[in-house]
């Protein structure tokens, strides 16, 4: 029986294509409970004029590629629109992935509302370090890509899904290009009961259907956008982005009707700069707010940005390229866009990984422009001039994760998906031959690997491929259970260095106060311990007190809440692994610090550096002889004696290189815990 035939003879109607009865059986009045399916909103949007045309397309095809302009309603409605013709029938579901956390989450709640059910239910999420879904239940799921990826562990051929929709495929992420590949492999398997859907408002299409095969692909182009936007240029290049962006959204606010404003910048710190002389420019009269957008904003805050402005106010969003794709802020009719965006790049000759500010590709500023018009009629005012942005200067597509960012946990994935010729695996662009090469030292040197057959080692890289980490910090984790006895310390480290932020505060007027309470929970070790001496106070603190206990040591409650939840599922990968109750209570508390510090030093040893004999305030790599700095939010920053050896979470590369999670060690480990990597003399 054919797809086609037995989907339709599941939902009993041949819903797929019978024209205006499919569109009066969904979308009229006399849906369940008397409740329409889809309002006039969801009506107007251009995807609803191709439907018929891309349940064919699922139908007939292995492979569809949808290509439509942004807000033409693909990530919210397509997904509806399959559940609605049997492709959720029989247990099944509907995947959705995307490239970021915010928007699997926000798209969906809205999807959820608009089919009139609970967050959880029907429709769901699940995400790194969250999971808003039932197995049972949820009919449409929205992922990230490398949260698709793990499900590949436990279900190799995704047998729980019907169809799978990667979204928003041109941002080219690592585990997007390793889920389309791995896709392409699954179809082999089942070819008659998967379908995939590849979508992007700037997809290059031909790619795609040549990657997944021209005989059994379907490319379907969404025409149009719901509202026209109007795109304006500058006459002459700007000397400096942030003050021209700023003194945009200045004069939008001064001269263009209500509406609120979309601003693209390329970092946190110009965001925050941007938020503070926008408050300092409204004098607190409260009609323009201004409010920040990248990722790793709390929670709160990121609610904060979606809720619709008050009264008689304008909102204005200062945001990274994460609002770039299927995130939607409604109330948005100008988008102002600075041109830059910022990349990570992997040094290999220093292993650092450097944050270079560059202009955005042609894509992503059609994506950026896409934001404006989605409710009405909008604005775009591109910050660059229209001879430049037509140059060469602003490439037709970002250089793809896969050639410039670190391989490890690619790698990582394949290996634990029985993928071991890493060389002739089937990407949609294979990465250079020194990154994956660079990928396997590393894995090497945490033990994942067994340096001999370049296998996954059973007792140890099977295990570190199930947890929801990067490497080195996986390594952290599993060495405190199995070497070190420090896993509730270790817990706390790694989900305290999972956040990317600090828990403390300076609020305005007590800087004094506020830094020298944070020398209670300072400790001589660095960084990590710190962090860890105040997670674990929070913690021992009774829930209804730990508020008011944050705000008495100057602490961010919403993000050592959300450290702690991190723990929590931690200690239940842990446990699923297979690790018992107590080696998983195992603790080096009031005992020997050093436990941990050497837990750190396994897993992160590639970060380690001494400090220069020749500054003796700088640090240079052990490998390598880089120079790094210490970040001046780090408890050595101001310290009267420096550790000599030192090991860090993270450094980012931008004017300076600086260190962040430094914790101090003794160079000896270094050889002991990582003898293939390197020696210390």
């Amino acid at each position: 029986m054919s797809a086609a035939k037995r989907h339709r003879g599941q939902d009993g109607a041949g819903r797929a294509s019978d024209g205006d009865g499919f569109v009066r059986s969904y979308y009229g009045e006399a849906g369940p409970g008397g409740r329409a399916l889809m309002d006039e909103q969801r009506r107007r949007l251009p995807a609803f004029r191709h439907r018929l045309q891309l349940l064919y397309a699922v139908e007939t095809h292995a492979t569809t590629i949808v290509v439509g302009e942004p807000g033409c309603g693909k990530s919210t409605q397509l997904p509806q629109y399959l559940h609605e013709a049997g492709w959720a029938a029989a247990g099944k579901a509907i995947a959705c992935t995307q490239p970021r956390r915010v928007a699997a989450a926000m798209l969906a709640q809205r999807v959820a509302d608009e089919m009139g059910v609970e967050l959880g239910t029907a429709v769901g999420y699940s995400v790194r370090f969250s999971d808003a879904s039932d197995a049972q239940a949820t009919r449409i799921k929205y992922l990230t890509d490398g949260t698709l990826i793990r499900e590949c562990f436990a279900d190799p051929l995704l047998s729980a899904y019907s169809v799978v929709m990667v979204d928003e495929a041109q941002d080219r992420s690592i585990a997007t290009d390793m889920l389309l590949a791995l896709l392409k492999k699954i179809q082999r398997k089942r070819r008659n009961d998967l379908r995939v859907v590849v979508s992007s408002a700037t997809l290059d299409a031909e790619r795609f259907r040549a990657f997944f095969g021209e005989e059994d692909s379907a490319i379907v182009s969404i025409a149009g956008q719901l509202h026209p936007v109007d795109t304006h240029y500058l006459a002459a290049p700007c000397e400096n982005y942030l003050s021209a962006t700023v003194d945009a959204v200045a004069r939008i606010h001064e001269q263009e009707p209500p509406g609120d404003i979309l601003a693209f910048l390329p970092g946190k710190d110009d965001i925050l700069a941007a938020v503070s002389q926008i408050e300092e420019m409204a004098g607190g009269d409260g009609r323009l707010v201004a409010l920040p957008m990248y990722a790793g904003l709390p929670p709160a805050e990121q609610k904060a940005v979606f809720d619709p402005a008050a009264r008689g106010t304008r909102k204005v969003v200062f945001a990274t390229s994460v609002a770039e794709t299927s995130v939607t802020v409604d109330g948005v009719l100008y988008v102002v866009d600075c041109g830059l965006v910022k990349q990570r790049v992997l040094d290999l000759a220093t292993g650092l990984d450097h944050l270079v500010t560059q202009p955005t590709s042609k894509s992503s500023a059609r994506q950026r422009a896409g934001r404006a018009g989605r409710t009405q009629p909008g604005k775009v005012y591109r910050l660059y001039t229209r001879e430049a942005f037509d140059s060469q200067l602003f490439p037709q597509h970002s250089t793809p994760e896969v050639c410039r960012l670190p391989l490890a946990p690619m790698v990582l994935a394949c290996k634990a998906l029985g993928i071991d010729n890493l060389v002739r695996f089937d990407y949609v662009q294979p990465p250079p031959p020194a990154l994956l090469a660079h990928a396997l030292a590393e894995l090497a040197g945490l033990g994942a690997l067994d340096a001999q057959t370049g296998a996954l080692t059973p007792d140890f890289g099977l295990y570190l491929a199930e947890l929801p980490l990067d490497p080195p910090l996986g390594a952290c984790l599993l060495n405190s259970v199995r070497r070190f006895a420090c896993a509730r310390e270790a817990v706390a480290a790694v989900a305290m260095l999972s956040l990317g932020e600090s828990p403390f505060v300076v609020p305005g007027g007590k800087r004094a106060e506020a830094l020298e309470d944070r020398r209670d929970f300072a400790a001589q070790e660095g960084d990590v311990l710190t962090a860890v001496n105040v997670l674990v106070g929070y913690q021992d603190t009774p829930p209804r007190a730990r508020a008011q206990w944050c705000r008495a040591h100057y602490l961010d409650a919403r993000l050592l809440d959300q450290a702690s939840r991190i723990s929590r599922q931690l200690e239940a990968h842990l446990a699923r692994i297979g690790y018992s109750r107590d080696a998983l209570r195992s603790s080096c508390s009031g005992s020997d610090a050093s436990r941990l510090q050497r837990c750190l030093a396994s897993g992160l040893f590639a970060n380690a550096a001494r400090r220069d004999a020749a500054d003796g305030t700088r640090y240079r790599m052990v490998r390598g002889g880089s120079v790094v700095d210490v970040h001046p939010s780090s408890v050595y920053f101001s310290a009267e004696t420096r550790p000599e050896f030192v090991v860090f979470a993270t450094a980012m590369v931008t004017t300076r290189a600086y260190m962040q999670g430094i914790t101090a060690i003794d160079p000896k480990w270094l050889t002991e815990l990582a003898p293939h990597y390197f020696s210390v003399s």
